[in-house]
């Protein structure tokens, strides 16, 4: 056998998970999603990762069902496209969760920082006994806190996904990542600085019994990156009554865990 064909072999047997996760670390060469994006405006559609990934899944549905009846190969070959489909969409979501998350925490994090540093001026000390500065202090404490936790809980989330369908391997771009870790570390250092300063003016704040965010926190940010993904995936391959189905699904679980601010420490 050729090399040609044994690669080609390889290729066919290669599980929708190996498979994606053979284009992700393709693309996280360029760095950033910015920087893959634009390698890929030059080149004809037949080349976009998911007309590739989707025509790769179809050839080993297919290679692997040979002389089987018509309705076996469909449904191996709609089974893969499936599973192919969705696993691209899920390292977009969780790309775009991402980015969206941290361009939200930055202006939050700009917000917090500026009434911490007002609120710790030299002239705190006469108005350490003003209800209206240890209101304002505890509740940017607070708020501190559970932007915190919400980080955390993305970042759990998807390190659990990541696990259950990319076989562990990080969906987010190296640059993502980078900025990623500087932002929780940011967030860390404000929360305990906030907190810090709501103890020593005496601010009545609820105790935070550490950051890590509730089971039903994570399970909620894990539904935000699976079911748009899911839904999106039924979606482009014409399955249209089911992506009304997943998208309706998730709004309502949505709707059952509002309000989401609680205790810091404790969900979102």
């Amino acid at each position: 056998m050729t090399v040609t064909r044994r690669l080609a072999a390889v290729e066919a047997s290669a599980t929708p998970t190996q498979r994606v996760v053979a284009w992700l670390e393709e693309a996280h060469a360029f760095g950033t999603l910015e920087d893959y994006v634009d390698s890929l405006l030059d080149c004809p559609g037949e080349f976009y990762p998911l007309n590739r990934l989707a025509r790769e899944a179809v050839a080993a549905a297919r290679a692997e069902n040979v002389r089987k009846s018509p309705d076996v190969v469909d449904g191996a070959v709609r089974k893969a496209l499936r599973a192919t489909v969705f696993r691209f969409e899920l390292v977009l979501r969780i790309n775009v969760a991402a980015h969206s998350m941290m361009d939200r925490e930055v202006l939050i994090y700009a917000a917090l920082s500026g009434q911490l540093t007002l609120l710790a001026t030299e002239d705190r000390t006469e108005r350490r006994a003003e209800g209206t500065h240890l209101r304002r202090l505890g509740q940017c404490r607070d708020a501190a806190f559970i932007g915190l936790t919400a980080l955390l809980a993305e970042q759990q989330a998807r390190t659990s996904v990541e696990a259950r369908y990319l076989d562990g391997h990080p969906a987010l771009f190296p640059a993502a990542v980078t900025a990623w870790d500087e932002m929780l570390h940011q967030a860390t250092g404000l929360a305990v600085m906030a907190d810090r300063l709501a103890e020593l003016d005496g601010a009545d704040v609820a105790e935070v019994d550490g950051n890590d965010p509730s089971a039903d926190l994570v399970e909620r940010h894990v539904a935000d990156l699976v079911e748009p993904a899911r839904s999106t995936t039924v979606e482009k391959l014409d399955e249209g009554r089911d992506a009304i189905r997943v998208a309706s699904g998730w709004l309502r679980s949505r709707r059952r865990a509002e309000p989401a601010s609680e205790a810091p420490g404790a969900t979102r």
